[in-house]
């Protein structure tokens, strides 16, 4: 994981510690009809989910690539080949 990942991924970490020490949402303050520190919890989770997509949209997934070319190679293997058919066939029953 990258650097730049770790830092999208605690940003919204920290937006829930700090909730707490800031008295805007710490308070007997009501947002859109809701108290404070609901709203701003609500938030940050959408938030978190939004990093955590742009974290996994954004990584490398060179690795990914060669294990999906592994299970179609293994897909058309009992094509070519008669005898691990004949195994696949056995270990079924």
């Amino acid at each position: 994981m990258k650097p730049k990942h770790v830092v999208w991924a605690c940003v919204p970490v920290l937006g829930f510690f700090a909730a707490p020490f800031l008295p805007f949402v710490n308070g007997p303050h009501l947002w859109f009809g809701l108290p404070s520190v609901l709203v701003w919890a609500v938030l940050w989770t959408v938030g978190t989910t939004v990093a955590l997509y742009a974290v996994e949209r954004s990584a490398d997934h060179a690795d990914h690539a060669d294990h999906a070319d592994d299970a179609d190679d293994a897909e058309h293997a009992d094509d070519a080949d008669p005898k691990t058919a004949t195994r696949a066939e056995e270990a079924a029953r």
